[in-house]
């Protein structure tokens, strides 16, 4: 089944269903801190060969002078993005919930600061 238009929590079905199939479903058996533990060792690998294919990608460009693979640089991204996925569910995470939650502090953290900064730097202008 292709996750195409749904909502991210239908794509992480998807994946449950096919991690099922496949056998990649160890975090569905995560229900202690010892195999949260241990399935996040067995993640952690997963995610740094991908980012080292990454950056094998970015080698290739920057000191071989070769085209820009962006073909692989998508695949690793997915695949990067499948781990994430899996994580949360080891995690047993509500994945859009917590995301937005995330943005809405990153909103607190940076983008009013810059707005407080901006502010308080026209006022000192005003002032001089």
């Amino acid at each position: 089944m292709e996750a195409q238009g749904l909502e991210l929590s239908e794509v992480l079905e998807v994946q449950k269903n096919f991690d099922r199939q496949v056998g990649w479903n160890r975090y569905e058996r995560c229900d202690t801190p010892e195999e949260i533990v241990a399935f996040m060792e067995h993640l952690t690998l997963a995610i740094v060969d991908e980012l080292g294919e990454i950056s094998r990608v970015r080698k290739k460009f920057l000191r071989d002078g070769l085209n820009l693979d962006t073909a692989t640089l998508r695949k690793e991204f997915v695949d990067l993005f499948i781990f994430v996925m899996q994580g949360s569910m080891a995690l047993k995470m509500n994945l859009e919930e917590e995301y937005n939650q995330r943005m809405r502090h990153n909103e607190l953290r940076f983008i009013r600061k810059e707005k407080e900064a901006a502010l308080n730097q026209s006022s000192k202008n005003v002032t001089r």
